[in-house]
Formats: structure tokens, sequence, C-alpha cells
């Protein structure tokens, strides 16, 4: 397969250490199944909202509306408000939505559309409250937190075209954002774990319980083939699991069938199982209609059902069916799809004594757990100043020459010494690249703590010395940088202290949104526009101050609130 090298300026590809701690920012939808035409934006502590390209504090309450294709304010019409820091969102009807983080607020044909900017790790937790209620043992609640990241890193791209990563629905992941401290236990002590499936993160499918059998991936989702989600005997939640039944009518079963679309016969009067998957599960049901039969999938059914009558009607698709006059009963076990980790069985495990890692070893079996891509060969070369990983034995000596000079350079240009022993490792493929660093298509390498992780050198090409300077530069100003220090002032001080050409900045962002717009790397054209603002933004400090001065600031903390505009109280919006 032939790859497509995106030849872009070398500073687009290069973000700071700590920005890349983790993987980006999960763009989530909130309040995706209401239609909201006006909402209240209340700040619950510090709150920064960015309107026109200019950021103000918050102080007070202030009100959205949806006009069309645009937002109002009580003195602007704008394309989007953005907001930053600790705030609940309010609307009549709907629950309130407490974020610590950032959103950006915009309009669609008058609807009012929220989008979520939140770290990876506190998607998780919130997504780990929302699935789990926090209801389960320590190591059980462990298990899913990797389930979660897995699968988070896995779909990431699931509403892309939409201009988000995942809604806050089934659909996705159910989250909640008030968090106890138990889930964000579970989720902080696995931090950064996931489970990989021959390199690449899995497709960690999990349910509330299986009976007593899991189904296998393939069987469910003809294109999810992965060894590491089979059909296996679970004698933890058949121990724990009941059967259920549910009685409906053929005139309720009729109308969640119209609902959702679907061809169904007209005067059909008996439903019955003619295929079922290897674990036993419903694969194929028949309607009947006099000496007609029209085939329908049972998760179709269980789906046109759930979405017209709840969830809890149909809660799976392992049941035998009776007719009693015009009432269809369904008899069954189980609750879910019952692909990957039941968490029935996982809570079992855990109150016999099974770590997280069992829990996970039984119900993702073959795959591998670790923060970094599993299932492939890495060979390890440890030097004095640096360890190079390389998967292409081939690799090794031109990456170390390589990294020995880039080290060298970066210590002499910033006159600082480098802190912590990178490791530089470098990926075989652009694919295993993207799916391990969760990074998007057009950023060539990233960091994570002390570890640079790499495109191929033959992608990289003669940009690959150059990436792996600025990598090495951001290693070092982190490794100086007092804590706290905006992201913009690293990221600028890196770009002046590489001696780069400053990229251009075609408008003006203050501070904060400029660490909002590197932090969340939505755009290829916006980070852009962001790193030239940074970049002029220290160089002007350099043109003032020097460069010492600089550096000091680096270490001591800069002077004042620069590049933040704020209000001693209210709310007055920049025109």
């Amino acid at each position: 397969m032939k790859i497509k090298r995106v030849l872009i300026p070398v500073i687009l590809l290069l973000l700071s250490a700590e920005a890349l701690a983790q993987q980006p920012d999960v763009r989530v939808r909130l309040l995706t199944l209401y239609r909201l035409s006006q909402l209240t934006i209340t700040p619950l502590g510090p709150t920064t909202v960015v309107v026109n390209g200019k950021a103000i504090s918050l102080h007070n309450a202030i009100s959205l509306k949806a006009e069309a294709n645009s937002v109002t304010t009580d003195t602007h019409q704008v394309p989007q408000v953005s907001l930053s820091g600790n705030f609940q969102i309010t609307s009549e009807g709907v629950r309130p939505e407490h974020i610590q983080g950032a959103a950006d607020i915009s309009s669609r044909e008058g609807q009012l559309r929220i989008v979520a900017r939140l770290p990876v790790e506190d998607y998780i937790a919130i997504a780990l409250q929302g699935e789990t209620a926090g209801n389960m043992p320590a190591e059980s609640l462990k298990a899913m937190a990797v389930a979660i990241r897995s699968y988070t890193t896995h779909f990431r791209d699931r509403h892309k075209n939409e201009g988000f990563d995942f809604c806050d629905t089934t659909h996705c992941q159910f989250l909640r954002m008030e968090v106890t401290p138990a889930v964000r236990a579970a989720a902080q002590q696995t931090s950064g774990e996931l489970l990989w499936d021959r390199g690449t993160p899995l497709a960690a499918y999990y349910h509330k319980a299986c009976g007593g059998q899991t189904e296998s991936a393939s069987t469910v989702w003809p294109d999810q083939k992965s060894p590491a989600l089979p059909a296996h005997d679970d004698p933890y939640c058949a121990r724990a699991s009941h059967t259920w039944r549910t009685e409906m009518s053929r005139a309720d079963l009729t109308l969640a069938l119209t609902n959702a679309g679907l061809h169904i016969p007209a005067g059909w009067s008996q439903i019955v199982i003619t295929q079922r998957t290897p674990s036993g599960r419903a694969r194929t049901l028949h309607l009947v209609a006099g000496g007609s039969e029209v085939p329908l999938s049972a998760s179709s059914l269980r789906f046109a059902v759930g979405r017209s009558f709840g969830w809890s009607k149909l809660k799976s698709d392992w049941y035998q069916i009776a007719q009693q006059g015009d009432e269809v009963v369904f008899t069954g076990k189980g609750v879910g799809h019952g692909v990957g980790l039941c968490q029935t069985g996982a809570e079992q495990m855990a109150k016999q004594g099974k770590s997280y890692r069992d829990i996970l070893g039984f119900y993702y079996a073959g795959a591998s757990l670790g923060n970094s891509a599993q299932g492939i060969a890495w060979s390890t070369t440890q030097t004095q100043a640096f360890d190079v990983r390389v998967v292409n034995a081939a690799d090794a000596a031109t990456v170390q020459d390589r990294v020995r000079a880039a080290l060298a350079w970066a210590e002499k240009q910033s006159g600082l010494a480098l802190a912590a022993h990178p490791v530089i490792q470098v990926y075989p493929s652009v694919a295993m690249f993207r799916d391990s660093t969760g990074e998007p298509g057009w950023v060539a390498a990233s960091t994570r703590g002390n570890r640079i992780r790499l495109q191929p050198p033959g992608v990289l090409g003669e940009r690959f010395a150059k990436v792996l300077q600025h990598e090495l530069l951001h290693l070092i100003v982190e490794g100086h940088a007092r804590a706290g220090t905006p992201l913009w002032f690293r990221e600028g001080l890196v770009i002046l202290l590489a001696g780069d050409e400053e990229p251009p900045a075609r408008t003006r962002m203050s501070g904060p949104e400029i660490d909002r717009v590197i932090a969340a790397r939505t755009s290829q054209d916006q980070v852009q526009q962001a790193y030239g603002a940074a970049a002029a933004m220290v160089r002007e400090l350099d043109r003032q101050h020097g460069r010492m001065q600089l550096l000091e600031w680096l270490r001591g903390g800069l002077p004042g609130p620069l590049g933040v505009s704020s209000q001693p109280a209210g709310n007055k919006f920049p025109s």
C-alpha cells in the first residue's frame, strides 16, 4: 500500500511533552438527544469565555440563544462561543451539565450544539461512571477503565464527519459528569493502559451480563474478527445472572418495527426463531403472515423495541419465544450483546480476589496489556544519554546517529541540559503510529513523558532530523519549566530556540485561546494559526527583554497575566 506523505511545515508536527502527556482531548457532543434553542452558562470557578477571538474571564451567568447558524449573546451574534474552566450548562427540561474543561457552542439550523473538549483520562472517568454507576469492586472497575480506554482509542473517528469524536448516548458510551472517588481512582490507577490486538488498540466491547456464555465479535459485527473477542463459557456470570421475562402485544411490536422503518407483513400473527448463533442467541427471526414469512434479524428487533419502549424490554438476543393469544412472551437471559467483558462476571471475579489483569485476560484472551503498542517485536538499544526502540533492526544504527546529533544541537541551541533520559520509539508504519498515539495523520511525532514517538524515517524523509531536534527541545524546555507555565509560552519558546522561520499568524489570539487550540488539535489550519500566534508573542517578548530573561521566566514563572484579558466583575464581551 502506498503511504501518503503529508508535506506540511514541521512546526505543525510538534507538540509539547505536557500537552501530549495523554492522547488528544476527546470531543464529546453533550445533550445529544435534546433540541436546545437556549441555554445558560454559569461559572462555578475560574472560567474563560472566547467571543470574536478574544478571551475574558466570566464572572456571572450568561444566556446563549440559537439564531439559524449562529449563537446570540446579550450583545453579539457569532458563529461559535468557546469556554474553558469550571462551569455549568443548564436549559429548561434537561439535566444540568457540570464541565471542568472546555466546550464549544455553535448553532445548526436553529439548534444549539455543545461539544465538550475533555482530557482523555477525564473522559475515561466519566464514561466509567456512566457505564457502571461506580457500583463495582475496585479491580472490576479498573478492568472496565482499561476496556473503555481501549474502546475509546479504537473508535475515535466514530463521529468524525460531524465534527466530534463521541456522543453522550449508548450509541457511543453513556456519560455521567459527576465522578465518584472510586471511579476516579480506577481511571487514575490504570492511566494510559490499553488492550492491544496485533499492534492496534482493541475494539474492547463490554456488556452488562452474558448469562454464562459470551458471544464472538464476528458473529455480531462481521467486520470485527479479532481472536481476542471469541465466544466462551463464563462460569462467573452463570452463577450470578438471572432469567428475565417480557410480554409484548403484537400491536406494540408492530409499532416498534414500523418506527424503526423495517418492512413487516400486514396482519402477521406469529414470530419464530429460525436461526441461532453458535452461543445460542437468536440470529434470525421470521414474521409469519398466512402462508408467507418475512425474515428479520434479532438485533434489529431488539434495537427497534429498545428505541420505542426502553432497553429493559428485550435485554438481550438470548431468549425463547412463546405466543399467548395476542401476547408474545420472551423468556431469556443475559443483558446486552454479550461480546467482550461481562460486567456481572467481572464483578464476581473481583469478589473472588481476581486482579483487573486476570479479568482482562479472561474476557480478552490473546490481547496484550500496555501503555504502548503491544504484540509487535520491539528491539531496544540503550546508550548513556538515550534509548532507541525500533521494530525494523535496520533503522537502529541510523536512528542512534541522528538522535545523538539532534541532542547535541538542542542542548547547544538552548543553553540548557536535558533533564530526562529520553526513549526514542520509531514506528514501522504510519497506521501503527496513529493507532498507538491517537494522533491525527498530520502529526509526525508526539511526546509522552520522556518517550518521543516518531513516524517511520522513510515517511519523514529529510524532515526526520528536524523533527527530532524539535522534540528534544520540547523535552529540554519541559524539564526546566515551572509548573503552570502557559502552553503558548513553552511552544513559542521552542520555536524561538529552534531558529525556525516564524509561522504565519493571520489572526490575533490570546494566550488561553492558543492553549486551547494547540491542546485540542481539531484542525491543521487552526493549529498552524495557534503556533503562529504563540511564536509571535514569544518573539516580541524576546525583542523586549532578551533570551536570558525568557529562560529565567521559564524556570521561575511569567510575570503577570500575560496573554489573558480579564474583568474585575461582570461580563463585558469584546467587540
